[in-house]
């Protein structure tokens, strides 16, 4: 066993004070010399082509210095992340409000949005497609060169022979909606020209190496030539993966063209209105069981509202087709996954990336067949749940780290799911609804090339260490449990440690901060930095204390002479190495395990390892009204090894929040492309009387692949929420809620109906 001294310990954040303080410059405090702002100019229609743009008025606003478009890149005008369909400035065809025509740069911020407000653009207008259905029926006048944007596909077994040997088979539909990200930071970044031909990059975001490849692209330089630092970012979700890629090459080209820093700053509107949401689904379930409960076959169809660009689509799609039918044993499956594109925004990357959507329709449906079926939904759930030795609905075998029976098993006992029996009498109904969950960690075998990060540990005379890392810290917590895997990987005080602000001239391509991959794949970078530099540390102590390097114990800050008991500090050793002139830097890297997968079956090995979770939700519906209330979440998460317990109650705590909002409040309404809900008045975030305790249970089955066990939780938090509340409601009130989020209104029309039918 390993003498783990802070990995386990909640310790406190150390960005914290200055947070709380008010003392983090976040790019909207940020300024530099000479620097100059720009603001966006976007469609006003939702599809068609423009002939013209006339800037003559825009020249004539007090500050004007340019007017940016796509005839001034000197490279590919392209910004698509996996699939080249999106330029960077609309080359003739826009294809939804919100299409990046041009930057107009100016000397204020203010003189910079009067003057892209002034930009008079001509269009010949087409005729939008603003639904899924729409899109899937067309049959001319596409989008693109297709309507379809992506599909992904699984079969495994045979679903015809597993309908036949089901007694009962269960078909249902399912809806989810939108959700805006609603960082508290906007999208946000200054571009510097510097010498060489060089640009640098400061910039609100998740993925500076996304930035650097499209910023290289769009000049057609080599990757080394663009310089991508994150500032202190206020928020990201997801939606700072790839939309900084855009604002960034924007904001560079400017630069380029004027030789000044431009600044760019999104206001609330134009972030609501331009940037990427979350997918809606809209989800066909058809299931096939035995009557003791067993799950035979599925035929599963999933639709996707990509937008007007696929953005992450893709990616997105993958991930609900593999995950469709949750973490259950079932021999026969059948799932197409479809994104199709709208004149709409761009959907991307939203915490669960496409498994919150998923996870509605099995979890919904789990309770339909349950109640077909008069199970108790855990005992149907624990029925066919995924234990050591399973296979996932991939046929995958799940060998070790399959906590998914004990988060349902630790959630009811918590929650007294057994005794739970209230009066349904008065106007308030309460319910109690559970939701059981599987994610894969990291990219997974779609994006297996990509899945390797690294780390730079560099050891000053002082003793002080600095930490640069390929991934991010956006609030969610990455520079604490960077600080403690440090410390025990080299067995010093966190005190030491300093991680640095990301920088992709100081570490190499990690890949996208995205994923739950933060602490798995930099744990690991950091293991392999320490495998190379403790040799070098004891070699250098058994030189300094004068004894045999295999007698040297690094811990606890001290470096000791396990023979003779003799030690120094780790700074003595530190000095002395200097002094000595050795070695102090090394880099670690560390890249996921090989994924047989067969892409065009969809069966195979989807992703290394999964983490696990079970949430239950405690509700009242006012039956006058139609308003929801959660009570409580119990939330249980095997997350293979807690590396900070106090973070991981933080990132359940939020999540469950975000949850919450996406389920019940967060109700994004769009009116022939034009957003109409816009800000925190109409598009209703939870607040804090909105959410409840949430009791977070931490279940730990150590992942052989993780460092010190441990797997991913950020997106975890989110995937199980919405439909533990809607399986809760669905229970208290005795009509099955299959669309969200439950407004008041929803619920409702769907109690007022049921009366008007009895």
């Amino acid at each position: 066993m390993e003498n783990l001294s802070t990995i386990g310990q909640s310790l406190s954040r150390p960005d914290a004070p200055e947070k709380v303080t008010g003392k983090t410059r976040f790019l909207t405090d940020i300024s530099v010399e000479n620097m100059v702002h720009g603001a966006p100019v976007y469609s006003s229609i939702p599809f068609g082509k423009f002939n013209n743009i006339d800037i003559s008025k825009a020249e004539k606003v007090d500050g004007f210095i340019a007017f940016v478009s796509a005839q001034d890149i000197p490279g590919e005008n392209q910004v698509g992340v996996i699939i080249s369909d999106q330029p960077l400035f609309a080359d003739k065809t826009v294809r939804y409000i919100g299409d990046s025509i041009g930057l107009a740069v100016a000397k204020t911020p203010g003189a910079a949005l009067e003057a892209a407000r002034l930009v008079k653009v001509d269009y010949d207008k087409k005729s939008p497609y603003l639904s899924i259905d729409k899109s899937r029926d067309a049959t001319g006048n596409f989008i693109h060169k297709t309507n379809l944007a992506c599909h992904h596909r699984l079969r495994n077994g045979d679903i015809d022979v597993g309908f036949a040997e089901a007694d009962t088979i269960v078909e249902a539909h399912f809806k989810t909606p939108y959700q805006e990200h609603y960082y508290l930071e906007p999208q946000a970044c200054i571009a510097f020209p510097i010498e060489d031909g060089r640009i640098k990059i400061l910039g609100s975001l998740q993925c500076p190496f996304y930035i650097q490849k499209a910023v290289a692209r769009i000049f057609g330089l080599p990757n080394e030539k663009v310089l991508v630092e994150q500032a202190p970012t206020g928020g990201a979700f997801g939606g700072k993966e790839d939309i900084p890629s855009e604002i960034c090459a924007r904001a560079a080209l400017a630069a380029m063209k004027v030789g000044l820093p431009v600044k760019v700053v999104y206001h609330r509107f134009d972030d609501v209105q331009l940037t990427s949401k979350r997918h809606p689904f809209q989800m066909h379930y058809k299931v096939g069981v035995r009557n003791d409960g067993t799950l035979v076959s599925a035929k599963i169809l999933l639709e996707e509202n990509a937008g007007a660009y696929a953005t992450l689509s893709t990616v997105v799609s993958y991930r609900a087709a593999v995950q469709a039918m949750g973490p259950y044993v079932i021999p026969n499956i059948h799932v197409d996954s479809n994104s199709y594109y709208t004149n709409l925004p761009p959907t991307g990357a939203f915490r669960g990336f496409g498994s919150p959507q998923a996870a509605f329709g099995h979890e919904r449906m789990m309770d339909i067949i349950a109640d077909k079926l008069k199970m108790d939904p855990m005992e149907f759930r624990l029925k066919n749940i995924v234990k050591p030795g399973s296979q996932t609905q991939t046929a995958q075998r799940l060998n070790e780290s399959v906590g998914a029976e004990e988060t349902i098993q630790k959630a009811a006992r918590l929650a007294q799911w057994n005794s739970f029996n209230p009066d349904r009498s008065g106007r308030y109904k309460h319910g109690l609804g559970m939701s059981a969950i599987h994610y894969g960690n990291c990219l997974g075998a779609a994006g297996w090339h990509m899945d390797g990060s690294g780390v730079n540990i560099k050891i000053l005379p002082s003793g002080d260490v600095h930490v640069a890392y390929g991934l991010i810290e956006m609030g969610q917590g990455a520079e604490t449990v960077v600080t403690q895997m440090t410390a025990d990987a080299l067995g010093i005080a966190p005190s030491r440690i300093r991680v640095l602000p990301t920088d992709s001239a100081q570490v190499p391509d990690s890949g996208p901060a995205v994923a739950s991959r933060n602490v798995i794949m930099t744990g690991n970078a950091i293991r392999d930095a320490a495998k190379k530099l403790l040799p070098v540390l004891k070699k250098a102590a058994s030189e300094l204390i004068e004894c045999h390097k295999s007698d040297i114990i690094i811990t606890n800050d001290k470096v000791t002479d396990n023979q003779s008991g003799v030690d120094v500090g780790f700074h003595e050793l530190c000095d002395f190495m200097s002094r000595s002139n050795m070695s102090m830097e090394f880099t670690g890297w560390w890249h996921t395990p090989p994924l047989e997968y067969n892409a065009e079956t969809g069966v195979g090995e989807a992703y290394f390892t999964y983490s696990y979770a079970t949430h239950i939700a405690k509700v009242r519906v006012d039956t006058l009204t139609g308003q929801v209330f959660v009570d409580k979440i119990f939330a249980a998460h095997d997350v293979g090894k807690a590396i900070n317990p106090a973070g991981i109650e933080g990132q359940v705590e939020g999540g469950v929040a975000q949850g919450i909002g996406w389920a019940i409040t967060e109700d994004f309404i769009m009116d022939r492309g034009v957003v109409t809900t816009p800000n925190l008045s109409t598009y209703l975030l939870p607040t804090a009387l909105d959410c409840p305790e949430v009791e977070t249970i931490i279940v730990e089955k150590s992942e052989p692949d993780g460092p010190w066990g441990a797997k991913g939780i950020g997106e975890p938090s989110i995937i199980p929420t919405a439909a533990a509340i809607a399986n809760a409601v669905s229970s208290a009130i005795g009509i099955q809620m299959n669309e969200i989020p439950l407004t008041p209104e929803r619920v409702l029309n769907q109690l007022n109906k049921t009366e008007i039918k009895k």
